[in-house]
């Protein structure tokens, strides 16, 4: 069986990849750790504006009706 000899250069060339390989490996870990970790922090906000919209309907209903007393007690004045 015959051996396939590699030149130093090509053994430089396959160490360098390899290492290249390895730290792009590190880097594609790094940014699915950071999105997963931005996904988490938007549900928490998104979980933080829904509680608040309960509050919210709550206050829109209590100015309308606010206004609409305001607007009757102008057509009272006005007569």
């Amino acid at each position: 069986m015959n051996k396939v000899e590699i030149s130093d250069a090509d053994k430089v060339f396959i160490e360098q990849r390899d290492v290249l390989l390895q730290e792009v490996n590190e880097l594609v870990a790094s940014i699915l750790n950071g999105l997963n970790d931005l996904n988490i922090s938007l549900e928490s906000s998104i979980s933080v504006g829904k509680e608040f919209e309960k509050v919210s309907t709550l206050w829109k209903t209590f100015y309308d009706g606010m206004e609409t007393l305001d607007d009757e007690n102008n057509e009272e004045t006005e007569k």
